[in-house]
């Protein structure tokens, strides 16, 4: 196994250049921070600016599929399972994964939103991938703070998770 942690320049729309941190696990640079890049569909949770610079923002799926800047993109279904199996598997890729884990890929319990209402900030966190399920859901991949699971699910599009990207 191997990690290395660096930081990446990306484009954030045309206006501002942003930096992310990044991470190469297996042979594949993923964003080792969540996503944070004001698109239609995206949320802050509960509207807190603040939380925003932690955590990144929320995106339905839709809006997930467009959020990665230039040269990224909305990871598939097939990159997270290699993802796991880099630095585990399902039952305990977590606690690698998890902020202060050994990858430095830094997941946060960023919780989820429907639009509306917000929920499980602090423990809960999930990410989209770019694999549907069928017509109405997604893959989506979640972990909690009650163990060291990463798990593979899928959910309603119209919610709102967050986002990593992978290199082009």
């Amino acid at each position: 196994m191997r990690y290395i942690l660096i930081i990446g320049l990306c484009l954030q729309g045309m206006v501002a250049l942003c930096q992310y941190k990044t991470i190469t696990i297996g042979n594949k640079i993923w964003m080792a921070e969540n996503l944070n890049r004001d698109i239609p569909g995206s949320y802050v949770y509960n509207g807190q600016p603040e939380l925003a610079k932690k955590y990144g923002r929320l995106y339905t799926w839709e809006a997930a599929r467009n959020a990665c800047p230039t040269g990224w993109r909305l990871p598939t279904a097939s990159e997270w399972d290699e993802l796991i199996a880099a630095v585990g598997n399902e039952n305990n890729a977590g606690k690698q994964l998890k902020a202060n884990g050994s990858s430095g890929f830094n997941a946060l319990y960023a919780g989820y939103t429907n639009g509306q209402s917000f929920f499980f900030l602090e423990s809960m966190g999930g990410f989209w991938s770019a694999t549907e399920y069928d017509q109405m859901h997604a893959w989506y991949y979640f972990f909690t703070n009650k163990n060291d699971a990463f798990t593979k699910s899928y959910f309603n599009k119209n919610y709102a998770f967050s986002v990593r990207c992978i290199k082009k």
